[in-house]
């Protein structure tokens, strides 16, 4: 083999990480930052930044769009700073208008909130808590027109899934549009909601569900769209109108988000003493061990781990959790970590013995 194909190839294994990497970058989702744009440095612009900034925040991390209607919540907010442990400004090139019609430079006021602050604040408005293990949604988006059917790629369509998907928290992946994607995905397979093939075109990109969107415009230019979410738990459809294909999209991302939430956010209720038993079966060594009480305790849902016995098959634990056995089960799915076993797919023998407890504890072993 020469050099010049060793260089080449070279080339394009370095392109195809970096195109990898680019497809992956929006699955960073930080939950506890927002930030605003701002006139000035002064206090006023600061507490009224840092007010909208919060607002955001509950919005993002608790899964809730009308957090901010809560009474509590209302009367935090008009402290607002008090929940920021850091900030810091960013010039920008955008411009605001002062209340006399003057232009002015704007700036950027990044905010950094505190966690347990927030969540805290989410408790006593008896809000959910949706952590930050949340599952990743790969978008397509299909257009008719009366020219035909294009699968959409344009920066403003994506930029708008993009800015959506951070407000309200949700790790988004947007494809690559290579020669692969286009061989792959046509726009006939997507608009026929063809899933046997969506599924077979997706899974370059690993996402944990996917959403195919299918946007038609009318002899009006107006715009309407159905879009369905493919995933482990169902494949729910949503629909919607609008002035524009860009004026659609924030409702895509909110009904992914919010059927999600519904799903894996924490409810203040389910907080007590509820517990569940959970056994690891491949459980070889102290480091095995480590490995699985440095997950669980990581966790938001967990309150903390007991041991309950431990043997050559393995260990059992008992979970003081905040949720559900159903809940759990959820949440140890989208980490991978810990993978259940063939014997926790079948029923206990007396369909009246719960799954998780003593008699019945859940069956799971360590992902190698």
């Amino acid at each position: 083999m020469g050099d010049e194909t060793l260089i080449i190839r070279y080339l394009l294994l370095i392109c195809a990480l970096l195109l990898a990497s680019a497809a992956n970058a929006d699955q960073v989702i930080e939950l506890y930052r927002a930030d605003a744009l701002v006139k000035s440095q002064s206090e006023p612009q600061r507490a009224a930044a840092a007010k909208h900034a919060l607002a955001d925040t509950l919005v993002r991390v608790s899964g809730a769009t009308n957090a901010v209607d809560n009474p509590i919540v209302r009367q935090a907010l008009v402290r607002a700073q008090d929940f920021v442990y850091e900030y810091s400004y960013a010039s920008t090139d955008e411009m605001l208008s002062t209340l006399d019609g003057e232009q002015v430079a704007a700036s950027r006021l990044q905010f950094k909130f505190s966690a347990p602050l927030i969540e805290q604040l989410l408790r006593d408005a008896n809000l959910t808590f949706w952590p930050s293990n949340r599952p990743t949604v790969l978008v397509w988006l299909v257009a008719g027109t009366a020219t035909g059917r294009d699968v959409v790629s344009d920066l403003a369509a994506m930029t708008v899934l993009r800015d959506r998907a951070h407000e309200r928290g949700l790790p988004l992946m947007i494809p690559l549009f290579d020669l692969e994607d286009h061989l792959a995905m046509p726009a006939d397979a997507l608009w026929q909601n063809q899933e046997s093939q969506i599924r077979e075109g997706s899974e370059r990109y690993a996402a944990d569900a996917i959403v195919v969107v299918r946007a038609r415009e009318l002899a009006d230019a107006h715009w309407s769209a159905d879009w369905q979410l493919l995933h482990v738990d169902g494949s729910p459809s949503f629909s919607s109108e609008g002035d524009s294909l860009e004026a659609l999209l924030p409702a895509v991302i909110d009904n992914v988000a919010d059927y999600f939430a519904t799903r894996y956010a924490i409810s203040p209720s389910e907080v007590g003493d509820a517990n569940v038993v959970l056994q690891v079966n491949n459980v070889a060594s102290f480091a095995d061990y480590k490995k699985v009480e440095g997950y669980l305790a990581q966790l938001a849902l967990v309150r903390r781990t007991q041991l309950a016995s431990l043997n050559a098959d393995g260990l059992t634990l008992k979970l003081f959790t905040e949720g559900d056995v159903a809940r759990l089960q959820h949440t140890l799915a989208l980490g991978g970590v810990l993978i259940p076993s063939s014997d926790s797919v079948s029923l206990p023998s007396n369909r009246y013995i719960v799954p998780g407890t003593v008699a019945a504890p859940l069956q799971y072993r360590l992902a190698r």
